[in-house]
């Protein structure tokens, strides 16, 4: 834990050289209009052989983003079923690299199949087949480092190339302890969650919001939308559905937010300002090539739609595009900018872009310097920080080095009252952490006096703060 020894309790406000205000281009305009779109090219690895690949959506894990990818064509090596990249500078989306590769060029499966598959496979009857698990739905993180993916199941016969859906499975994503900085293990959970013919939850998009993560998932032609404790992403019995009007307990009950599309992902952004927060960005199951988006003030919708980019290809300009994702870490409302993937089809791979949008009016903006600050007393400000944004059409992002605290709103005033709020709910915690640490301070120096032992006096400075072990 940080120390406090420097530390002192402060007045009702932010010191004024910890906060930047400033103002720009205001939301970008919906419906939407698109000034340009500024193509990057394929998403390769920067230091190894380009392999031919689709999915490519983005999530984050411990402070690193990756890339999970589909089918992964490694040449003379073979093909890997699902794979996964880190991004190395983010500054650079196209250049990401695998962290799993062998000798012989093969990247290894983030997902693999258990012994009991691996029976299956050395049938004779079944030599010809292979499973597959690819992750439409992403990874969603629970807590720092740990994640889980719903992940589609299906057994591909090479012979008569036919594809069979057996469900939808989960996994725990998490860093390999003896692997390389940044490499993943997974471990799949048992059986399945969903059966093929249920809606697949969580195998289109999932999303965590506060303690809860939501989950799409299709059953053609409808999406239909789920959420789950984080605690209990594991446990069926704990997943309610969106029936149209509220959450539910029964899968049959749940009500279509969408139709029609093939991938996508759902999250949160401040991009068309206050009155459409969630947004979405996928595909038809039509085949068109068009990079969709949507819009909704509640995540539940409903949603607008609209067509805003036809996606071209690179090495394939014959078949269609496809898997298009979003990637909000890129993000940049000032400037309108949204970084968007999709795939052309073999000897292709995951292409990015940039597409800008027109921006109308001006949004206010301030940030708060919080590394000068204990954990203790950040993380009470972010609790504040979240509320407020929650009912006050305010938007919120943490910034690294140093970590600062950025408020976003379309008035001064609004931002102004929020600044205030969170320097209340600032000073409050430094004046608890500061009475907590002298009464740990002399709790302490009660111990020593009375001759009790280190233990004894480590568990009086424990309880005095409030903490545990």
């Amino acid at each position: 834990m940080d120390s406090a020894e420097s530390r002192t309790p402060s007045g009702t406000q932010t010191p004024p050289n910890l906060i930047q205000r400033g103002q720009d281009d205001g939301y970008a305009q919906w419906p939407p209009i698109v000034e340009r779109v500024e193509n990057l090219g394929y998403v390769e690895s920067h230091d190894q052989h380009f392999y031919s690949h689709d999915i490519g959506r983005s999530f984050e894990l411990d402070r690193r983003v990756y890339y999970i990818n589909g089918d992964t064509m490694c040449n003379d090596a073979g093909v890997s079923d699902n794979t996964y990249q880190v991004i190395p500078n983010l500054t650079r989306p196209t250049e990401a690299r695998y962290l799993s590769i062998n000798s012989k060029g093969f990247v290894m499966p983030l997902i693999n199949t258990t012994e009991e598959e691996e029976e299956y496979l050395s049938l004779p009857e079944n030599r010809a087949k292979r499973f597959a698990f690819w992750c439409f739905g992403g990874v969603v993180e629970i807590t720092l480092g740990l994640g889980w993916a719903w992940y589609q199941k299906f057994v591909i016969d090479e012979v008569d190339r036919s594809l069979n859906l057996v469900g939808v499975g989960l996994a725990r994503i998490s860093h390999d302890a003896i692997g390389l900085a940044g490499q993943l293990s997974s471990a799949r959970m048992p059986g399945l969650m969903f059966q093929a013919d249920e809606p697949l939850i969580g195998s289109f998009s999932t999303l965590a919001v506060g303690d809860m993560v939501y989950l799409w998932g299709q059953k053609d032609p409808d999406i239909f939308l789920a959420r789950v404790p984080k605690a209990n992403c594991q446990h069926r019995h704990m997943y309610q559905y969106w029936n149209g009007s509220g959450y539910v307990s029964q899968i049959t009950e749940a009500a279509s937010v969408l139709r029609d599309y093939q991938q996508g992902q759902f999250f949160r952004s401040d991009m068309f300002g206050p009155n459409f927060p969630w947004l979405f960005i996928g595909c038809t199951k039509w085949a068109d090539s068009q990079v969709m988006i949507g819009a909704a003030a509640r995540l539940e919708g409903p949603w607008h739609t609209h067509a805003i980019h036809l996606a071209t290809g690179i090495n394939d300009q014959i078949n269609y595009r496809y898997c298009m994702y979003p990637h909000p870490w890129a993000t940049d409302t000032a400037k309108g900018k949204l970084l968007v993937t999709w795939c052309d089809r073999w000897p292709g791979g995951v292409i990015a872009a940039k597409i800008y949008f027109t921006r109308a009016g001006t949004t206010h903006w301030a940030d708060i310097l919080m590394s000068v600050y204990s954990r203790r007393v950040i993380y009470a400000a972010l609790d504040k920080t979240r509320e407020l944004c929650r009912g006050n059409f305010l938007f919120y992002k943490e910034r690294s080095n140093p970590h600062r605290l950025h408020i976003r709103g379309m008035d001064q005033q609004g931002v102004d009252q929020a600044l205030n709020m969170i320097n209340q709910s600032i000073a409050i915690e430094q004046k608890e952490e500061f009475a907590d640490m002298e009464a740990a301070t002399a709790a302490e120096a009660e111990a020593s006096r009375r001759g009790l032992g280190k233990r004894l006096i480590k568990n009086i400075l424990r309880h005095a703060c409030g903490g545990s072990d």
